[in-house]
């Protein structure tokens, strides 16, 4: 019996031009592997042309002519392709090799159902069918509203993971990225970004600091070696700090976005001496942001030089009022988020929310200002939800997926360019892996709406029990939100009861686990309220016997469960 059906015609190979990048060829083995466990047949993948009975991936730069039969890409999007059924053909055309490996995975979703919830296999939602049965003048068109979508992670499942959902850059976590991990990067056609904070290796060497103090920033009156910054006043020191990043550059070549920051810590950290002081903190970051990109132009001509806001530059500066070529070729950052209200949309400018839109402003108006060209993103931190000022529901790992629709719906209308995360998680699967996902799908398409991914995830990864699974989730959220005090406890405790109820008719060990893992999660909402009661209360003998069951909960306790669904602390 014939498993893929274009009209009257059996569909039995995947062909790719013979000058296929890389991943189209990786599009080709993808398609491959999961019409085979999907429909369980076996469909060659070999080079050719565009033929009948053929699934036929390129792009438009190598195929043209087909992309202009296969009709126009979707106006105002970004990484766009069309999947296209004509003269017995099935055309997946991306218009760069990125969104080639696009159309197959859009294609999987749309005509299969097929889902990637989380990484690894274990996390996707693959149906299998009988049939596929396509019909000649079937289009599909996708693209995604931001033009960069970027992903921390080091891990290979979850950089698969974030492509197929459309992801388009890796925040390298490292200051070097190996040769293997890069094959696996150029195989998925997604943009290198990194190494991040990085300054500890321009500065100049603590063995200068004998003969030459002078080097090094002064605090408190007195020079010291701090391994982050340096007296950049002094010439021959930001001299040492250029030439070790142009030596770094020719050894590691590979970034497509040079993201230059300074070290992750917060103020003081720049030198107090008395030449350093006549310029602020924000001055002298631009000061070295340019000549810095001078030499990434120079070394790098095809990266483009990422800055960044962040602690000391979350402020603007007040002297130096020139970007190198305008930031023509630049990406300006904003990584400010992390103390505003995650509870409430940005735009709104509740509690610490009015601090940073101020941030925010300031620095859209300097960008403005200095004649800015290049490109702005904003890397969002709601995994601060966990902080402990943030209350029970962050720590719960519960995020507000509303508020998250309401900022990218703001971020997209300000025109922003990209967006980015701060998950801090390779996996984050508990109690499911819904959050990360919406996220991904909001990222993607900002008009969907959260209950609308609520109804498409919650019966694919809870199967039958999955209206069941939303309701308590819903519940759960809500109590968690709430102001936690004796009642408030109890009322989380008494979720247990609808947890009880739900009962799949027939025994699936996969989601008997899953809702094993709901479970653990209500057990940890209910001690992280306990916690909270007893600091609320001012009662440190509740706290202290509280302390163990929560330092062990992950390590100890819960760790055979939990492995492979979230990163054990």
């Amino acid at each position: 019996m014939d498993k893929i059906i274009l009209g009257k015609k059996p569909v039995e190979r995947i062909t790719y031009p013979n000058d296929a990048p890389p991943p189209i060829r990786f599009a080709a083995e993808e398609l491959q592997t999961y019409l085979k466990e999907s429909l369980n047949v076996e469909i060659d993948v070999e080079k050719g042309v565009p033929a009948k009975g053929a699934f036929f991936i390129s792009t438009s730069e190598l195929n043209p002519e087909v992309a202009a039969d296969a009709g126009p890409f979707e106006e105002g999007k970004y990484d766009r392709c069309i999947v296209s059924c004509r003269d017995d053909c099935v055309f997946m055309i991306g218009e760069n090799p990125v969104s080639a490996l696009y159309a197959v995975y859009d294609f999987l979703q749309d005509r299969l159902n097929i889902r990637f919830f989380a990484p690894g296999r274990e996390h996707e939602y693959i149906p299998t069918h009988s049939a596929l049965h396509l019909e000649n003048g079937f289009v599909l068109q996708t693209g995604s509203r931001f033009v960069i979508r970027d992903y921390v992670t080091n891990n290979s499942e979850t950089l698969s993971f974030a492509v197929k959902n459309r992801v388009n850059t890796i925040k390298w976590e490292g200051l070097n990225c190996d040769a293997k991990d890069l094959e696996t990067i150029r195989a998925h056609g997604v943009k290198l970004r990194g190494p991040g904070h990085i300054w500890s290796l321009f500065v100049p060497d603590e063995s200068l600091f004998e003969k030459h103090p002078e080097y090094f920033p002064m605090l408190d009156g007195r020079r010291t070696v701090n391994h982050r910054t340096a007296c950049f006043s002094n010439p021959e020191a930001r001299r040492i700090f250029i030439q070790k990043l142009r030596n770094y550059l020719r050894e590691n070549p590979y970034w497509d976005i040079f993201a230059f920051w300074a070290e992750d810590v917060k103020d003081p950290y720049y030198c107090g001496c008395p030449k350093c002081t006549d310029m602020e903190i924000p001055d002298w970051y631009i000061t070295l942001v340019n000549e810095a990109a001078r030499v990434v132009e120079e070394e790098l001509p095809h990266a483009v030089f990422e800055f960044i806001a962040y602690h000391g530059t979350r402020f603007t500066p007040k002297q130096v009022k020139k970007l190198y070529r305008n930031g023509e070729n630049m990406l300006f950052n904003f990584c400010i988020g992390y103390t505003r209200d995650l509870y409430n949309p940005f735009e709104k400018k509740t509690y610490g929310s009015a601090e940073v839109f101020e941030m925010y402003q300031n620095w859209r108006n300097y960008l403005s200002d200095v004649g800015f060209k290049g490109q702005i993103m904003i890397m969002d931190y709601y995994n601060l939800c966990e902080e402990p000022n943030q209350g029970p529901r962050g720590r719960a790992l519960l995020w507000p997926m509303e508020v998250i629709r309401e900022d990218v719906r703001f971020y997209l209308k300000e025109g922003i360019d990209g967006v980015g995360d701060w998950i801090c998680f390779d996996r984050l699967c508990w109690p499911s892996p819904f959050n990360v996902w919406c996220w991904l799908q909001l990222w993607k398409n900002p008009d969907t709406t959260v209950e609308a991914l609520k109804d498409d995830f919650y019966p694919k990864y809870f199967g039958e029990v999955g209206d069941d699974v939303r309701k308590y989730m819903d519940e759960l959220e809500a109590a968690m939100h709430q102001r936690t005090s004796p009642e408030n406890i109890e009322q989380v405790k008494a979720l247990t009861q609808m947890l009880d109820s739900i009962q799949p008719s027939q025994r699936n060990d996969q989601l008997v686990h899953r809702l094993k893992l709901v479970r653990i999660h209500h057990e940890y909402c209910v001690l992280l309220k306990e916690i909270f009661q007893a600091f609320s209360e001012n009662a440190p003998e509740k706290w202290q016997a509280l302390e163990k069951p929560y330092m062990t909960f992950f390590e100890e306790t819960h760790r055979s469960d939990l492995e492979g669904h979230i990163d054990i602390p």
